[in-house]
């Protein structure tokens, strides 16, 4: 539907008056729920300071026990081992900007009640912009962040099982087999085991700790086929429908040391990036890759201002790569076989402030409003797990 010109429709008895409009809304309700997962990691900050320390240590040892030999040990010390600590610091700052009036701008429209709705929808849109950057960001971080210590990235072997198979049995086996995977790697880590922490010290994590969250393609595809019977033995339905977010946030953050294997002098399946210029080539229906940005940022080129949301598609010709548009860590190529994350503690968005302010010009009648904010570079928590699971 193209957009309204402002060209009112000729009177179907006198053509040389105009009908008039009729009446005037904005539309107040652009968003819904957007908000489940970061809202989850949210973590409070101060004015004061920047950072928050977390400490963890690892699991002691037993020792034999001599009796009264050992009466001669009575001094002895045993100091536990240094505890391992993150930080996690307060280093992002943002403003979101808008320009008011209360005088020119009431001339587009027809009464006080539209113009006022609209004025209010405008000023409602500072902060639902903010939510839209964080549950985003948040997002896209979810599902781009990996670790490789221990078994924090794991393969489910889906094409095997399902080999000599189609049609509903072969996505029957395929549901099935996940299910059954993903059973036996939750009973792994309320084992005791150093397998899934960064710092790979002695855990053993709770059922109802566990958290999943699923890529939504997976979670349609195995719905399609009716939930499993495996996923309801001891409420493991529960960890497949709690969590899930839109396909387009699980991928492969591009960095300076994997650039290049996303990169060729003439792009092709698996490499979108043309390695002369680092401009995004993505192919016919993406037949090269789909890559996505991992930040919100407005840039201008040619002519043309472009503006992206984390999740976003990169504009075609986009250049990616050290001083370029994007520098390497800013932007992730899809990655659809991407099954799931499981962690345990969500990583934390510590909020610094958000502070609404606003400054009245007195030369132009306009009013300036902003509202500016802070959070952490995001992180996940290396003591606890941040497991990618793929289909292979």
């Amino acid at each position: 539907m193209p957009n309204f010109t402002g060209q009112l429709n000729s009177n179907a008895i006198f053509a040389a008056l105009f009908n008039m409009i009729i009446s005037q809304q904005t539309f107040a309700d652009n968003f819904g729920k957007h908000q489940k997962l970061v809202d989850k990691g949210r973590v409070d900050g101060t004015l004061y300071g920047d950072t928050k320390l977390y400490h963890a240590v690892d699991v002691l040892k037993t020792n034999p026990w001599g009796g009264d030999a050992e009466a001669t040990n009575l001094l002895a010390l045993d100091r536990p081992p240094a505890p391992k600590t993150q930080a996690i610091e307060l280093n992002v700052f943002r403003q979101i900007r808008l320009t008011v009036d209360d005088y020119l701008t009431k001339q587009a429209w027809s009464e006080e009640y539209a113009f006022s709705e609209f004025t209010a929808v405008m000023i409602a849109q500072m902060e639902e912009t903010r939510k839209v950057y964080e549950g985003t960001l948040y997002n896209a971080f979810i599902g781009t962040n990996e670790t490789s210590v221990g078994r924090q990235k794991i393969s489910f072997d889906v094409t095997t099982a399902v080999s000599g198979l189609s049609g509903i049995e072969k996505d029957i086996k395929e549901a099935t087999f996940i299910a059954k995977e993903l059973a036996d790697l939750i009973t792994d880590m309320t084992d005791y085991n150093r397998d899934f922490n960064d710092y790979q010290y002695m855990r053993s994590y709770s059922y109802d700790q566990i958290q999943v969250v699923w890529n939504q393609d997976w979670v349609n595809k195995i719905r399609k086929v009716d939930t499993p019977a495996l996923f309801h033995k001891e409420d493991l339905i529960d960890k497949f429908a709690d969590n899930v977010i839109n396909a387009r946030y699980f991928g492969v953050l591009i960095t300076s040391s994997n650039i290049s294997s996303y990169s060729d002098a003439t792009p092709a399946p698996g490499k979108p990036i043309d390695a002369d210029d680092g401009s995004y080539t993505p192919g016919s229906n993406h037949a090269n890759g789909l890559i996505r940005s991992a930040i919100e940022l407005e840039w201008t080129a040619g002519g043309t201002t472009y503006h992206v949301f984390p999740g976003d598609e990169l504009p075609s010709g986009t250049t990616i790569g050290s001083g370029k548009t994007f520098e390497p860590g800013e932007v992730y190529i899809e990655d659809g076989t991407v099954i799931c994350k499981i962690l345990v503690k969500f990583p934390p968005m510590m909020s610094a402030f958000t502070v609404g302010t606003s400054f009245f010009n007195a030369r132009s009648l306009t009013e300036n409003k902003y509202i500016t904010f802070g959070h952490n570079t995001l992180e996940h928590f290396s003591n606890y797990p941040f497991v990618t699971i793929r289909k292979v």
